[in-house]
């Protein structure tokens, strides 16, 4: 059974468009289609909540970054948007499998955040 989605394409590429550019996520997580499959919602959700997450941390490593030239801070954000970048790749996998894969603490989040 196909999944509904927004931009009406197969769910694992639908998936992959959402992470690649997750803004898609934020955008299509306020949209408020009944039909929409909840496996697919839920992939809006948690990349509109990577969206936010990473944005965050741009602002904060760049304010930290013009205040003291090298932050240790700054290259601990980098190698947390590392991190979520692997369990986006994970979950593009899973999705070329047909499985959701909630990702830990991000998840749980954006649970909280997307109501």
């Amino acid at each position: 059974m196909k999944k509904k989605s927004i931009m009406g394409i197969e769910y694992k590429w639908e998936v992959f468009l959402v992470y690649l550019l997750s803004i898609l996520g934020f955008i299509f997580s306020f949209m408020k289609d009944k039909d929409v499959d909840k496996d697919v919602r839920f992939q809006y959700n948690q990349s509109g909540t990577i969206f936010i997450i990473n944005l965050i941390i741009n602002i904060i490593s760049r304010i930290f970054l013009n205040i003291s030239g090298i932050s240790y801070i700054a290259w601990v954000l980098s190698i947390i948007q590392v991190v979520i970048f692997v369990f986006v790749i994970i979950t593009i996998v899973k999705a070329f499998e047909g499985k959701t894969y909630r990702i830990p603490v991000i998840a749980d989040f954006s649970d909280k955040i997307w109501k």
